[in-house]
């Protein structure tokens, strides 16, 4: 049978045809019935489109708004509301006016950006060529980190730009900082009284319970492993060591794939905790209540409270507290001011700077939630089923006149085997390896950038066939930062990796990655052409100075706009921090 080119792609087809000859008469009959109720509902979909219904859709790196958005969906149901549910990343602008209302979800990445997997239709809203969306009654929903500058800010720039457009703001905006619960419940509730009920059966009374604990292993349903060991994989001599960890999975069933990262519970130093309840006053076993739990305050501040960034409403309870003069001016200023302070002082500062006697109670409430990390793992299931593998470098960062740890690469790096943490996967499909076995990989890592690519490889050399795959590292010196160099030079000797290049900047090497790359032109122009996905992991500034200088270079060769190209048939994937 020939491809039907005009619906299936080449590489579609193979793929198809692949599966097809695999499946006995049975599942065939499956899939073709399958198929058919899929053609269906989705035509009921359309037909749901053109009756208005409300579409909630969500942008996330973390998939804390995709939990919301699947959360407020049940919750429209109840009350005899029916909506419909995307991703941003599949919504094109264009089809929003057939909607009446248009509900929003979103995060801030990094230092203002939107979530990369929403660029496409971030890049669409703002272009000139945005339709008007004169109809449409919007509210958006923006989470953040009012510890950075840019706070809620795609939020913000998504739901000024809809009214721009002509859209009008049936509900304001609501901006959440890391501790969203309670905001994003108030939010959801109001939502609940303005959207059109298409159902009469519906409960009057909701509970919306943050978050829903589902029974499969997840952020909100963690499991806790054993760690087997936590080797240094660095010189002892070097500041910012990197660390290999390895978990026990034990009887517990985690579901990742090379390219996703699991989020880690940490905990705060001792010492940290101790100076805080010596600051204050308070006993470390005085009894608090958190989320509904009583447990010793000690307990709390080390395990459940960010004890490094303020919040504003310690600011605001401390002010109070204290009644000092450069404390409540700056309480009285604007939220933006207040914020530009925070960013300057630390909870310790705070508290040791103006001593008091806080209420327990109000102390835990006005203190942020400490954050899981989230770390990329570094081994396949596929290849190691029985544990899990994290690649660790030690933070330091300068703050004011002195320089601090970061609470999770210190927390995890002094870990010893023996030792528990909790853990939950999280999924990062945007920077899985291609579907087709086929298709050629190239990989560009800086630092521990090169954790996922080591659980590619294990992937790749569980294959037949292993596809082309040419690896490029950046790190500090051949001799002491060759991260998993035995692995890596196994690999190519197997021909799993076909081509290696690496740059140790600390041994002089004047070599970027971009450049060895250009270097090897007329192999990066050919495995493109081939159909190769480009990978980039590690450092946010290196990477992306390095694909941009790519980028220049191939628009240069080929016309501008070749490498957006690329992009958006998501051949390039980014994994940056």
């Amino acid at each position: 049978m020939q491809a039907p080119n005009h619906i299936f792609s080449k590489q579609q087809w193979r793929e198809l045809h692949s599966l097809l000859n695999e499946l006995d008469d049975k599942q065939s009959l499956w899939l073709s019935g399958y198929l058919a109720a899929t053609a269906i509902e989705s035509t009921a979909t359309e037909n749901s489109t053109n009756l208005n219904i409300p579409l909630i859709a969500f942008g996330t790196e973390t998939n804390n708004c995709k939990q919301l958005a699947y959360l407020f969906r049940d919750l429209c149901r109840k009350s005899g509301i029916n909506v419909d549910v995307s991703d941003l990343s599949y919504i094109k602008p264009r089809a929003l006016y057939k909607r009446d209302h248009f509900v929003v979800i979103t995060s801030t990445h990094g230092d203002g950006a939107p979530p990369e997997p929403i660029t496409p239709f971030y890049e669409a809203l703002f272009s000139n060529d945005a339709p008007k969306l004169n109809n449409i009654k919007f509210s958006v929903l923006a989470l953040g980190d009012s510890s950075y500058e840019k706070f809620c800010a795609t939020g913000i720039q998504i739901d000024h730009r809809l009214e721009e457009l002509g859209g009008h703001r049936f509900l304001p905006r609501q901006d959440c900082d890391v501790d969203y619960e309670e905001s994003a419940k108030k939010w959801m509730a109001s939502l609940l009284t303005l959207l059109p009920r298409s159902s009469k059966n519906a409960s009057d009374k909701l509970h919306l319970n943050l978050p829903i604990t589902p029974s499969e292993c997840n952020k909100s349903n963690p499991v806790t492993l054993e760690v087997l060991s936590n080797l240094n994989l660095s010189s002892k001599s070097r500041k910012d060591p990197i660390h290999h960890l390895e978990l026990a999975i034990g009887s517990n069933t985690i579901s990742v794939e090379p390219g996703d990262a699991v989020g880690v519970y940490v905990a705060n130093p001792p010492e940290l905790v101790a100076a805080l309840l010596d600051a204050t006053g308070l006993s470390a076993e005085h009894p608090v209540t958190l989320d509904g739990h009583a447990l010793q305050l000690v307990e709390a501040l080390r395990e459940h409270r960010d004890l490094t960034i303020p919040s504003l409403a310690l600011l605001e309870y401390w002010s109070n507290l204290t009644n000092d003069t450069e404390l409540t001016t700056i309480a009285n200023s604007t939220k933006p001011d207040q914020r530009r302070y925070l960013r300057t002082i630390q909870v310790s500062d705070l508290i040791i700077k103006q001593p008091a006697h806080p209420d327990p109670q109000s102390l835990i409430n006005t203190l942020r939630p400490l954050q899981p990390r989230l770390y990329d793992v570094s081994n396949s299931l596929s290849a190691i089923d029985d544990e899990i593998h994290l690649t660790v470098k030690m933070y330091r960062y300068p703050f004011g006149k002195r320089r601090e740890e970061g609470i999770a690469s210190r927390f995890l790096l002094e870990l010893q085997p023996g030792d528990s943490i909790t853990i939950y996967p999280h999924q990062n499909t945007r920077f899985h390896l291609p579907k087709d076995n086929t298709t050629p990989v190239i990989l560009f890592a800086e630092g521990t950038g090169i954790a996922p690519y080591r659980a590619f490889i294990q992937k790749l050399s569980t294959l037949e066939q292993a596809p082309q795959c040419w690896l490029l590292f950046k790190e500090q010196h051949f001799e002491e930062d060759f991260l998993y160099q035995i692995d890596i030079q196994r690999a190519h000797i197997n021909n799993v990796i076909t081509h290696i290049d690496t740059v140790f900047y600390g041994d002089s090497c004047e070599a970027t990655l971009h450049s060895i790359a250009l270097k090897n032109e007329q192999r990066l122009m050919s495995w493109i052409d081939k159909g190769a996905h480009l990978y980039f992991c590690g450092k946010r500034a290196t990477l992306e100075h390095c694909e941009s200088q790519l980028k220049r270079h191939y628009d240069f060769c080929l016309g501008e706009g070749k490498w957006t190209s690329l992009s958006k048939s998501k051949r390039i994937h980014r994994n940056l921090y």
